[in-house]
């Protein structure tokens, strides 16, 4: 089902390309928004916009730029929800799904701040409750806004490179392709895709420790 979702969205986007951008912000904005980028496919739809773009079907300057605005102000109202209904209310409403990884983040956003909600955008548990763990433990406005924008301008090509190059490749590889660059674009896929699938957990429990001992000093 999901993949038919996707599908039908991909066509939609090749025949609406000029509304490409906004349909960006719309899904970047709902990838960064708390708790429901856990039921929206945000990540596969971006992989597909990156595709698009990598075959030159839609320009990558304002489908960028519309990324990085949708996942700022995703994190941004996220923040400014907690903040102004308050921590009792924000656990009482939050799925047991996100209450453990909310539960997590409010100890990291107390030892770690500024760091905390950088980081927090690029690891998936965290993403759904870092805007807020930091709205609820009175995280300063300037400082949020700070990690939050710098995180998204890295965080939204990171998001539309891997579709990107994708594309990119398909056209280079044209409509009758070369059956040796064919293997050699599959394996170098593969061994890509092995390589992150290995070093992922790693990286996920190296920020984690790292987080949890605390600033030094």
């Amino acid at each position: 089902m999901l993949e038919d979702w996707v599908s039908a969205f991909d066509v939609w986007v090749r025949a609406n390309a000029a509304w490409a951008a906004p349909a960006t912000f719309v899904i970047a904005f709902l990838e960064s928004f708390p708790v429901v980028s856990i039921v929206v496919p945000s990540t596969a739809l971006l992989l597909g916009i990156g595709a698009l773009i990598g075959t030159d079907m839609l320009s990558p300057g304002p489908v960028l730029l519309a990324c990085i605005i949708g996942g700022i102000l995703g994190d941004a109202v996220g923040y400014w929800l907690a903040r102004a209904i308050g921590p009792h209310a924000v656990r009482r409403r939050l799925p047991k799904s996100c209450r453990r990884p909310y539960a997590w983040s409010v100890v990291v956003f107390r030892r770690w701040g500024w760091w905390a909600v950088f980081i927090g955008r690029f690891l998936g548990p965290m993403r759904a409750v870092t805007p807020l763990a930091a709205g609820v433990t009175g995280m300063r406005n300037l400082s949020f806004q700070s990690a939050n924008i710098l995180s998204a301008v890295i965080w939204a090509p990171l998001m539309l490179m891997p579709g990107s190059l994708g594309g990119w490749l398909a056209k280079q590889l044209g409509q009758d392709p070369d059956p040796v660059a064919i293997g050699a674009t599959l394996a170098a896929a593969v061994l890509l895709f092995l390589g992150w699938q290995r070093l992922q957990p790693r990286i996920v429990a190296m920020v984690k420790a790292r987080l949890e001992v605390g600033p030094q000093g």
